[in-house]
């Protein structure tokens, strides 16, 4: 139990971490952009156009592999980033404590709206290559079935339901994880497809020099990008 406690207050610790360091979570936004640029560029073999198969050179496996790891790693870093935007916002968290100092005590709006969009963004980029739409669906059916076995009452199952209860459990998964796929699907494509775009070199380009921009700011000086423009 003291090892259970340790652990989950570890856990807590790391949360309450990432929720107040919103500047550093914009920089590491910036390397996974970088990593965007590296892999679509090799991919596609051009910087603003996508080349045919002829005309790409087979880029180094190792280096394509390690971009597409980092790019990956997105779908946890993404979560945590959209925790430090929606914890910013709702406890009023300041991104860095030079910040504090040279502007005010308070969260940075700009940021935590960032955040929460690049978060989001960065969670949906590898789902198009993951069959995270049947896993959902599987989980949800799953879930929903158990739920019906263990919660419905007894005096609710009669003699002809108890004698057809497992295929009643089988039909619920059947049609919950069916629903949900579907669901998923549909509504995923448009988080997929404002992934697609922030990837694209030109725009991983511009998100990474606006986020490593925007964190040496708020973490060198206190201060951050429309903040900056009003002063001058």
């Amino acid at each position: 139990m003291i090892l259970q406690a340790d652990y989950w207050t570890y856990i807590e610790g790391f949360f309450d971490w990432v929720a107040n360091s919103g500047g550093i979570m914009v920089v590491i936004s910036g390397i996974i952009a970088i990593s965007w640029l590296g892999y679509e560029r090799k991919r596609r073999g051009s910087f603003f156009k996508r080349k045919t198969d002829q005309e790409i050179e087979k880029p180094k496996h190792r280096m394509l592999t390690l971009l597409r790891i980092i790019s990956f790693s997105g779908l946890i870093i993404g979560v945590l980033c959209v925790w430090a935007g929606v914890m910013g916002l709702i406890l009023d968290i300041p991104p860095s404590f030079r910040y504090v100092d040279a502007t005010e005590n308070h969260a940075n709006q700009f940021t935590c709206l960032y955040l929460i969009i690049i978060g989001i963004a960065m969670f949906f980029k590898p789902i198009k290559d993951l069959p995270l739409s049947s896993l959902f669906g599987i989980l949800a059916g799953a879930v929903s079935t158990i739920l019906f076995a263990t919660l419905v009452p007894d005096t609710v199952i009669g003699p002809l339901i108890s004698k057809y209860f497992k295929w009643i459990c089988v039909a619920i998964f059947i049609i919950v994880a069916c629903t949900v796929t579907i669901l998923f699907k549909f509504y995923i494509k448009v988080f997929v497809l404002i992934s697609k775009v922030l990837s694209f070199p030109p725009v991983a380009l511009g998100i990474a020099i606006f986020a490593f921009t925007q964190g040496i700011l708020l973490w060198g000086f206190g201060v951050s990008i429309p903040n900056l423009i009003q002063t001058i």
